[in-house]
């Protein structure tokens, strides 16, 4: 979310509506950029924009009045706010209003949501300026001249040191700074856990909204949202619009859970590890070493990434790659890689589906049934509360923190470690009948149908896992 800088303005000019001639313009910089202006002769060169292709839309129909309408015409971008004042006795020579539009140049590509409050504040501005004393519309020359010299000043300043401060008379002053539009953040989830990208803590000052203190003092990268909130004791909905307004400015970053039993998988850009432009490997090493410890190589570290893969669990990583001898930690290990984006998270996601080969189209269990829908292995009811979360949307993270359990927990209520044992039995016995190899699923009846055999119009159940 780097700020890549503010676009550069080609030109501003200042456009009224004349009751004989149209749309004209009145004041412009640089001089002969929009119009040629045949009293001075030093303006032969060739226009920016083909206005009169264009005047339609910079003085427009009432509908656009007070609303930012921007144009885009060869290569260039036109921005501007128009405004129309009536005033019966004032404008009777105007057809009693005065309509008038501030507008700035720029690029047809670049990246003016920064300029869109400058053009809106100019132009309430010089509303103000004519309703109080006739600013725009005194046809006196000194008056006229000080229009372009606001044109000619915001050109220079706002190009130059992107704020400005023009004096206008003894009571009025255009004050005016750009502020760089960064894109919305994500949505926080309650099962994510914010990581600080800098020091909070000594940012925040009494000034500072009660909520996001209470929120950014409990972020240490270990809690997840929706516990900071219990913690901070604060509305959910609170908690999670202050991880957004941090996350806007990047002063956080959203990862998920740590557990033992999270699955990880590495991604192609692990090869910035070797890649000195990104300077990851230092990097990667302070952040990891246990304090006084010897460092590892760099070498070392790859291995450990191409390690993760699917279906083998953080613990059995660890085991596996004996990090106990490595002195490093673990946990920093496995957040630099998905912070950095060289490993990500392989959620597990159950899914309630129709085991019934006649139907073509298995139909959700409604809210009156799910107490009746038995673990076939375990013989248990599964929990009404987890059922909503089987239609493959939810991952383990969202419904342990949503239903506040644990995922060993999760696992008995659906029967995983069971299936986990019978899929390895069916793995060893290939000649087993077809009718025993099932998929990857653990199957689930209503209560009563393994009594009622002869009932087979009855729907059956299977909570079958996906892995992405």
């Amino acid at each position: 979310m780097e700020f890549q800088g503010f676009p550069r303005i080609h030109s501003i000019f200042y456009a009224v509506f004349d009751i004989i001639k149209g749309t004209v313009v009145k004041h412009q910089v640089p001089e002969g950029s929009i119009t040629r202006q045949p009293e001075k002769q030093e303006t032969t060169g060739k226009t920016l924009i083909d206005f009169e292709a264009i005047s339609e839309y910079i003085i427009p129909k009432k509908q656009l009045y007070k609303r930012l309408v921007t144009i885009c015409t060869n290569g260039y971008k036109v921005m501007g706010c128009p405004v129309v004042l009536h005033d019966h006795e004032k404008y009777r020579h105007f057809r009693n209003e005065f309509r008038f539009n501030l507008c700035f140049v720029f690029e047809q590509d670049a990246e003016t949501s920064s300029y869109e409050a400058v053009v809106r504040k100019l132009s309430r501005v010089l509303e103000g300026l004519e309703l109080e004393c006739n600013f725009l519309s005194k046809d006196v020359s000194s008056e006229s001249q000080t229009v372009q010299n606001v044109i000619e000043q915001l050109f220079e300043d706002l190009n130059s040191y992107c704020e400005c401060q023009i004096p206008i008379n003894t009571f009025n002053t255009i004050n005016l700074k750009l502020f760089p539009t960064y894109p919305n953040p994500r949505t926080v989830y309650d099962y994510q856990v914010p990581v600080c990208t800098v020091d909070v803590r000594k940012m925040m000052n009494p000034n500072w909204d009660i909520t996001v203190q209470k929120v950014a003092s409990l972020i240490n990268g270990i809690h997840h949202v929706k516990r900071i909130a219990e913690l901070a004791n604060v509305k959910g909905e609170w908690a999670r619009q202050s991880m957004e307004h941090m996350m806007y400015y990047g002063c956080i970053i959203m990862t998920d859970i740590f557990q033992y039993s999270n699955v990880y998988a590495v991604k192609p850009e692990i090869t910035r590890l070797f890649d000195p432009k990104y300077g990851l490997a230092q990097e990667c090493l302070r952040y990891i070493m246990i304090p006084n410890a010897p460092e590892i190589s760099i070498e070392r570290i790859y291995a450990l990434y191409c390690g993760l893969k699917h279906g083998l669990t953080v613990k059995d990583w660890i085991e596996e790659q004996q990090l106990s001898v490595l002195h490093i930690d673990e946990r920093r290990v496995i957040s630099f890689g998905v912070i950095k984006g060289l490993i990500y998270r392989v959620h597990k996601y159950p899914i309630l589906a129709s085991t019934h080969e006649s139907e073509t189209q298995s139909s959700f269990p409604c809210k009156s049934q799910y107490h009746l829908v038995v673990n076939e292995y375990t013989g248990m009811v599964i929990h009404p509360d987890i059922i909503p979360y089987l239609d493959g949307k939810h991952h383990y993270d969202e419904i342990c923190t949503d239903l506040e359990c644990s995922p060993q927990e999760l696992d008995e209520q659906l029967g995983y470690s069971i299936n986990q044992q019978q899929q390895q039995q069916q793995q060893q016995q290939p000649h087993q009948d077809e009718v025993d190899k099932k998929q990857h699923a653990v199957n689930t009846v209503y209560e009563g149908m393994a009594e009622d055999k002869q009932n087979e119009g009855q729907p059956q159940w299977s909570v079958q896992f996906i892995f992405r």
